[in-house]
């Protein structure tokens, strides 16, 4: 009687085993399907425009003033006919011009992890300056991948040059000729943001990268 019993037990067990991984199953392929067939992320943003050999890019949801400026570097870069001290001293202008539009417009960013600029960093510098800007500039900044989000949040509708300055950055041993570049700048709103700063850029393999961003407001 006991080992029937026991016998018992251990196939309830495996039925129940059984039920719990097929309910799973149909929920994983048609109800889990479904509620992401009816709630699908409607704010995706697409490339429109890049620039060839620098990995620059222009999204769909930019503003008309970054357009401007994308387009004013994306001539710059493509149809230079040498690399003169004048040359990079413009693409090193619009590339910080670039950098803070992009990363103050936060209106038409999709969450507080759609950081803007980054593509404009040199890599090591990457992870520290999104994890500050995640704490400080965006760490408000609510999700809208529904565009359903109502909070205010800052566009930048002008931005202007203030100095640039010839100088050196020591990277690991390894010194590279860089850019100081002081920039303001105004907004739709004045919501309180940062509205001047102090850009750092490398020159390495005639390419720019920024390396510090440093605010003051």
């Amino acid at each position: 009687m006991k080992m029937k019993k026991k016998y018992k037990v251990i196939f309830s067990l495996i039925i129940l085993v059984i039920l719990v991984i097929v309910g799973f199953l149909i929920y994983n392929n048609f109800f889990k399907k479904a509620e992401e067939t009816e709630n699908p992320i409607t704010n995706v943003a697409k490339v429109t425009n890049q620039i060839e050999g620098y990995q620059y890019t222009l999204d769909d949801r930019d503003s008309e003033l970054f357009g401007n400026y994308f387009k004013e570097l994306k001539t710059l870069l493509e149809e230079k006919s040498e690399i003169t001290e004048e040359w990079m001293e413009e693409y090193a202008k619009y590339l910080a011009q670039l950098f803070i539009i992009d990363l103050y417009t936060i209106q038409n960013k999709i969450s507080k992890y759609d950081i803007g600029g980054l593509e404009y960093l040199y890599e090591n510098a990457t992870n520290s300056f999104r994890s500050k800007v995640l704490d400080t500039i965006y760490k408000t900044v609510e999700d809208d991948s529904y565009k359903t989000r109502t909070q205010a949040l800052p566009i930048v509708k002008s931005i202007s040059i203030q100095s640039l300055e010839q100088t050196t950055y020591l990277i690991e041993e390894t010194e590279y000729k860089a850019y100081e570049i002081k920039l303001s700048w105004d907004y739709e709103t004045d919501l309180g943001y940062d509205q001047i700063g102090t850009i750092k850029m490398i020159e390495k393999e005639e390419k720019l990268y920024i390396v510090s961003y440093e605010p003051k407001i």
